[in-house]
């Protein structure tokens, strides 16, 4: 949804029960992408060289190719992202983030040679490139200025700068070597080591807790295009008074930009104990390739980026493992807009023998004020959701088969009425909204008068299921004690 209306005034929050914190954002450039982040890292190679971010005069940093680097370390390093574009949408073009400056790839004007730096702290037109696929998995890198990116790998003197030099051929097959760029995975999406194996059993007693906090551009809720400190104060001040006394062990986020994920981290840690939370962004496939681009958050109001768009995983500090799941996604059809690649983020806890998924299914059908169809499942012979409810519930049971109790959920999407398409969850679990494994798959609605928020738990304990309205948001908090 992209309706825009204006943040809630203080005091509407402040009669409405929640604590809030507003912060003036401030214009200085992005942080590097936090370690916590799951987002998959790129590195750009051209004729075989890596592109690297070297430091230059006045904190401005250059692209160049052909330096000493021979494995992509944080200099080699981005993420891929995508904004939406008027007319087109998500996924038509890319902007590549700086893994060690935190800074957008710009294209500098004429007067500095149309040069590539990384020192944009926010993506508009002349940070994004479109992707010309070329044979061998190659690409051309199309800027702005509507001219190709070349290194100059040749007898320049100032070797190996990337510009945006080069003319449209009548062919993007004519391109050179110097403008024919790849794009290398770096690392995976979170830990790259094997799954540990649990030290303990785990407790029975678990609180754990799902929200879709609503906060990127959504006109209908508090938070729309709320800064990243302003989201992560008014948030934890409202599961806080939902939670009373009671602390959680594991809250799942659905709807939040990535730049808030720290400072959740250390709001919820002034009530809730030392918490590690973790983020992981939803994608779009760019369009012709098979790469996927980060989907971004707008800005705030006062042009303030808040990173990419996805959910997020809170777990007490000893968290030494997660990772992060594209799930099966509705591809682009023909002519329409791409689709959501909705994701999926896990952690587990040593030292407790507990672990614990959250993730965003895609929507389901509807149709728009003009009668257009609109959502992910398009369509009905084609449904996404059981394929995404499948993959969560082979990732559960690798988990399970190493001797974790496992919690899971997330905003899934379904309402009961099409409950069958989460059935594979159900078998030796139980749900919150279920006092029994054999009780009917029912629950308190969490958006508006329909129940699509779920959190699943191992069979044995009494449950316990709230469902609470936080205020901020479309949806409810959902919360789940196991004794």
């Amino acid at each position: 949804m992209l309706k825009r209306i204006r943040l809630l005034p203080a005091a509407v929050l402040t009669a409405l029960g929640i604590v809030v914190a507003l912060a003036a954002p401030s214009a200085a450039a992005d942080p590097p992408v936090p370690p916590s982040s799951a987002g998959q890292r790129w590195a750009l190679k051209v004729a075989d060289h890596y592109v690297t971010v070297s430091a230059g005069a006045n904190g401005d940093t250059k692209l160049r190719a052909g330096l000493t680097a021979t494995a992509p370390g944080p200099a080699e390093q981005f993420t891929l992202h995508t904004d939406w574009v008027t007319g087109s949408g998500f996924g038509t073009t890319v902007s590549f983030r700086s893994e060690a400056t935190g800074n957008y790839v710009t294209t500098e004007d004429d007067a500095s040679a149309s040069l590539l730096r990384t020192r944009a702290t926010t993506i508009g037109a002349w940070e994004r490139f479109t992707l010309k696929p070329l044979s061998g998995d190659e690409f051309g890198l199309l800027a702005s200025n509507g001219k190709y990116v070349a290194a100059e790998l040749g007898t320049y003197p100032d070797k190996g700068l990337l510009r945006a030099r080069t003319a449209q051929p009548a062919s993007p097959d004519d391109l050179g070597s110097w403008e024919r760029f790849t794009l290398e995975k770096v690392g995976g999406q979170g830990s790259t080591s094997p799954v540990p194996t649990p030290t303990t059993r785990a407790p029975v007693a678990r609180d754990v807790v799902s929200w879709n906090v609503c906060a990127n551009n959504n006109g209908s809720c508090a938070l729309n295009d709320a800064p990243s400190t302003t989201v992560a104060g008014n948030v934890s001040n409202a599961l806080h008074q939902a939670m009373g006394s009671r602390r959680p062990d594991a809250i799942f986020f659905q709807e939040i930009c990535e730049k808030a994920a720290k400072p959740l981290e250390l709001a919820l840690e002034s009530w809730a104990g030392p918490m590690d939370v973790r983020f992981m962004p939803t994608s779009f496939k760019v369009a012709g390739t098979a790469i996927e681009a980060q989907k971004d958050c707008d800005d705030t109001q006062d042009g303030v980026s808040r990173g990419s768009f996805g959910i997020a995983l809170a777990v007490p500090d000893s968290n030494t493992w997660y990772q992060g799941t594209v799930l099966p996604s509705p591809p682009r059809k023909g002519t329409e807009q791409a689709k959501e690649q909705r994701p999926m983020l896990c952690a587990v806890m040593p030292a407790e023998g507990s672990a614990y998924c959250n993730a965003h299914f895609s929507s389901g059908p509807y149709t728009d004020a003009n009668g257009k169809p609109q959502g992910d499942d398009t369509d009905p012979s084609d449904l996404y959701r059981p394929k995404q409810a499948q993959a969560m519930r082979d990732t559960v049971d690798r988990l399970t088969g190493l001797g974790y109790t496992t919690y899971y959920g997330g905003d899934l999407n379904t309402t009961q009425n099409d409950v069958s398409y989460l059935s594979t969850l159900y078998p030796g679990h139980q749900e919150c909204g279920q006092p029994t494994p054999s009780s009917p798959h029912t629950g308190a609605p969490t958006d508006g008068n329909n129940k699509i928020d779920y959190i699943f738990g191992p069979q044995g304990p009494a449950y316990t299921c709230r469902v609470v309205d936080g205020t901020l948001s479309d949806h409810r908090v959902i919360n789940l004690t196991t004794s």
